[in-house]
């Protein structure tokens, strides 16, 4: 119940005031409805991300120029999540097969990429059976948190490990629930803010693709 909670909190409050940058609620959905999107909430200006070089379930590396060149859906959570984390995942799985009917090759222009927060126990063999199981098409990568922290940061996403012992693998993870939609040049575009809604999603990505 305490995750339920404090997922919901930061999905509310972070997603909408961290990641927007302190702009005003109601210009961000002025501009969504200008845009006719139905979920999507769309940052007035394009926010740049930081260097970062993180890990992907390949054991290859994982850095900003892997998210240029194409729409870039980003959900931050960990493999040993209860709920949100495999909820989440299946509504972007739905997404994609949804992409894939409707708009043909040119849904190859949005890629999936899973961050775990939780890299003392999701190491890329790990990520890489867990990815699977949503859309082997999809990306998961991690890092050390000198990595993610500056890159959640600056994404107004937040997330806390559960206090500890070494060794001991029996922890939680907080995080934020929303997903973050980056533009092809890189930028922070938007927000996907839970609950989530499949359908939603996919329609406001057909619009996008369609004015490209």
């Amino acid at each position: 119940m305490r995750h339920r909670s404090f997922t919901a909190l930061l999905a509310a409050l972070i997603a909408i005031v961290s990641a927007l940058g302190g702009y005003a609620l109601f210009r961000v959905l002025e501009l969504r409805q200008q845009a006719e999107l139905q979920t999507l909430l769309v940052l007035p200006e394009p926010r740049a991300i930081p260097a970062f070089t993180l890990v992907d379930q390949n054991g290859e590396a994982f850095g900003p120029e892997r998210l240029e060149g194409r729409w870039s859906l980003l959900f931050f959570g960990f493999t040993h999540c209860p709920d949100i984390c495999p909820g989440t995942l299946f509504d972007l799985a739905q997404v994609a097969d949804g992409l894939a009917a409707e708009a043909g090759a040119a849904a190859d222009r949005v890629q999936v990429v899973f961050v775990s927060v939780d890299p003392e126990r999701d190491r890329p063999e790990r990520l890489r059976e867990y990815i699977a199981y949503f859309d082997p098409g999809f990306i998961a990568v991690t890092g050390p948190h000198e990595q993610l922290e500056p890159l959640t940061r600056t994404l107004g996403i937040a997330y806390r490990i559960e206090p500890h012992a070494s060794g001991d693998e029996r922890y939680s993870v907080d995080h934020s629930a929303s997903v973050l939609l980056l533009s092809p040049a890189g930028d922070l575009y938007g927000v996907f803010p839970a609950p989530h809604d499949a359908a939603a999603m996919q329609a406001d990505l057909l619009a996008l693709l369609a004015k490209e």
